[in-house]
């Protein structure tokens, strides 16, 4: 989603213990960066449940909210306003089809 020009994303730490969730970016844009799951957020949806449905769509895994750390403003590497809404949580169900747990 956009709002004033700006692309509106989540992002999610996810935390098991001592260990946090980190992805392999594919994309061309960003191929081979590690970071924590999340996107946009697509038109008329609510901004946790699009960091509760990226999380899902990216690892396969249920999360449930726990915190936020705070709203980002960047530019990204296409060089496009972006604003990241970073929240904190922890697996509650799922099977894990991505990602890599670490210390």
């Amino acid at each position: 989603m956009t709002e004033n020009g700006n692309v509106l994303v989540v992002n999610v730490t996810l935390f098991q213990g001592d260990q946090v969730l980190i992805i392999q970016e594919n994309k061309p844009s960003v191929r081979d960066t590690w970071t924590f799951p999340g996107g946009r957020i697509e038109p008329g949806e609510a901004m946790l449940e699009a960091a509760i449905r990226e999380v899902k769509e990216e690892t396969g895994y249920d999360v449930q909210l726990t915190g936020t750390t705070g709203v980002y403003p960047f530019i990204s590497s296409l060089n496009h306003p972006v604003i990241m809404f970073h929240f904190t949580g922890e697996v509650v169900g799922g099977l894990a089809s991505i990602g890599s747990w670490r210390d």
